[in-house]
C-alpha cells in the first residue's frame, strides 16, 4: 500500500471508531446521572466523617478509636449530623405570631402568605436582651448533607456530557480498540500479533487493578487527608463539582497508566534498550523516579503519592520476574521461528 493509501485506510478506522464512540455517548447519557451520584458518595462518606471526629474533638474526646465512643461516632456519621452552640432567646423576649407580618406574595397562585419579621420588631428585641453573659447557651445537633457546588449555569451540564462520554468510551471501547487493532494488525507478522493476544490481557488486568486500588481504597484515605488538612488550616471546604468529578477521574487513570510498568519493562528489555541486570542493578533509581511520577500522576497530596508509589515498587520487582522467567521470542519484524 501507498502512503496515501495508509492514511486513507487509518481514517476509515477512525471514523467507524467515532461512530461507535458516539453510540456509546446515547447510551452513556442515559447513566451519566447515576454515575455523577455515585462518584460524589467517598466525598459524602469522608466530609461526614471529617465532621464527626472534629465534633468530637471539639467536645473534648481525645481517642477517637475508644470503644465506648463508637456508637455516638457511627450515629453522627450515618446520620450527617454536626454540633452547633446556639444561644436561647429568653421566652419573654420572643416575637408573638401576632406580631408578624404578612408579605405580598408575587406569585398570585400560592396558597400560604410569606411571613417575616420588620426591621423595627428586630431593633426592639435587640433593645430588650438582657447582658450577654446572662444568655444560656445550648448545645443541639443539625443535620449537614454534605455536596458538591457548582459556580456556572452550564456546569452541571457539561459534567453530565462528560460522565456520558466517558461511560459511552468504556462501553464502546471494545468495538473501538477492534477498529484500530485492525489497522494496526494489517502490518504485523502471525507472532507478532501472537504477542498482541497474550499480552494484552495482561494489559487490561494491570489497567483495571490500578483503577478498582484508586477509587475504591485510595481515594477515600486521599480524601480524608485533604480535609484534615484543611481542617488544620481552619479552611472551610464546599467542593465544586468540576474540580471534584476531574479529580475522581484522574486519580483512578494515572493510577492504572502507571500499573502498566511491568509490560513497559517487558517491553523495553525485548527490544534490547535495557536488559535484565540493568533492571536489577538499577532499582535505587528506579525507586526515585517511581516517587517523581508518583507525584506527577496524583493530586497535590503525599498519602495519594505514596500509595501509589509503593504498588508500583512491586509492579516493578514483578516487572524484572517477568523480564527473566518469560521465554524470549522472535523480535518485532523478525521472521525466524518462534519457539511460542
Amino acid at each position: 500500500m501507498t502512503f496515501g493509501e495508509h492514511l486513507e485506510e487509518l481514517r476509515g478506522s477512525l471514523v467507524k471508531a467515532i461512530i461507535w464512540l458516539v453510540i456509546g455517548l446515547c447510551f452513556g447519557l442515559l447513566f451519566a446521572n447515576r454515575v455523577v451520584r455515585y462518584i460524589q458518595s467517598p466525598l459524602q462518606g469522608a466530609i461526614q466523617q471529617f465532621n464527626a471526629d472534629r465534633d468530637l474533638t471539639n467536645l473534648g474526646y481525645t481517642d477517637l478509636d475508644a470503644e465506648e465512643i463508637q456508637p455516638l461516632r457511627q450515629f453522627l456519621m450515618n446520620s450527617a449530623l454536626v454540633w452547633e452552640l446556639v444561644y436561647e432567646i429568653p421566652e419573654e423576649l420572643q416575637i408573638s405570631p401576632e406580631a408578624v407580618v404578612p408579605v405580598a406574595d408575587l406569585d398570585s397562585e400560592a396558597e400560604a402568605p410569606q411571613l417575616t419579621v420588620q426591621p423595627h420588631q428586630m431593633r426592639e428585641l435587640l433593645r430588650q436582651l438582657p447582658d450577654p453573659e446572662l444568655l444560656k447557651p445550648k448545645l443541639q445537633l443539625r443535620q449537614s448533607k454534605a455536596s458538591v457546588s457548582s459556580l456556572k449555569v452550564e456546569e452541571s451540564f457539561m459534567i453530565w456530557v462528560k460522565a456520558g462520554l466517558i461511560v459511552g468510551a468504556v462501553l464502546a471501547s471494545p468495538m473501538i480498540l477492534y477498529h484500530l487493532w485492525t489497522f494496526v494488525a494489517a502490518g504485523l507478522h502471525s507472532h507478532e500479533r501472537r504477542y498482541v493476544y497474550l499480552y494484552l490481557p495482561i494489559s487490561v488486568t494491570l489497567f483495571c487493578s490500578g483503577v478498582i486500588l484508586a477509587f475504591f481504597l485510595v481515594l477515600h484515605y486521599v480524601l480524608t487527608f485533604l480535609l484534615t488538612f484543611n481542617g488544620g488550616m481552619d479552611v472551610a471546604v464546599e467542593p465544586r463539582l468540576t474540580y471534584y468529578v476531574n479529580f475522581v477521574l484522574m486519580l483512578p487513570l494515572g493510577f492504572g497508566v502507571a500499573f502498566q510498568l511491568p509490560l513497559v519493562m517487558l517491553f523495553l528489555q525485548r527490544i534490547g534498550i535495557f536488559e535484565t541486570e540493568a533492571y536489577i542493578n538499577s532499582w535505587r533509581i528506579a525507586t526515585l523516579v517511581i516517587f517523581i511520577m508518583s507525584m506527577l500522576l496524583t493530586p497535590a497530596d503525599i498519602t495519594s503519592m505514596i500509595a501509589l508509589a509503593l504498588p508500583l515498587m512491586v509492579l516493578y520487582f514483578l516487572g524484572i520476574v517477568m523480564c527473566k522467567f518469560i521465554p524470549r521470542g522472535r523480535g518485532m519484524g523478525s521472521a525466524a521461528y518462534d519457539p511460542a
